[in-house]
């Protein structure tokens, strides 16, 4: 969640892509093992290449708002994920995060 090193993603696709990579929120980047950050860098790809086409669906050409309706776990509505895993929040830095308790924590 800290965009020292990264930035540009915004709170709600960080969120997206830790749950696909299955890391929590909570370790310091240093703690995550090298074969999660491959998992991180693919999740990356992937969450943002689906967002892409998810939103280009429902705008066509020209984009207006901010869609969020196709997000599997960062949503005030959604209670549980797709796998029924319970989806909790939390503040961190200012930022409302969104996650399960299923997202590998390393320290």
């Amino acid at each position: 969640m800290d965009q020292k090193l990264i930035r540009g993603i915004g709170n709600s696709y960080a969120d997206e892509i830790l749950y696909d990579a299955g890391v929590s929120p909570f370790p310091t980047a240093k703690a995550i093992p090298a074969p999660y950050i491959d998992r991180l860098f693919n999740s990356i790809n992937e969450v943002l290449k689906s967002a892409i086409k998810q939103i280009g669906a429902a705008n066509g050409d020209e984009l207006k708002g901010e869609l969020k309706d196709f997000m599997n776990i960062h949503s005030r509505t959604l209670k549980k994920t797709s796998k029924g895993e319970e989806i909790k929040t939390e503040k961190i830095g200012g930022r409302t995060t969104y996650y399960t308790d299923e997202q590998q924590l390393f320290l």
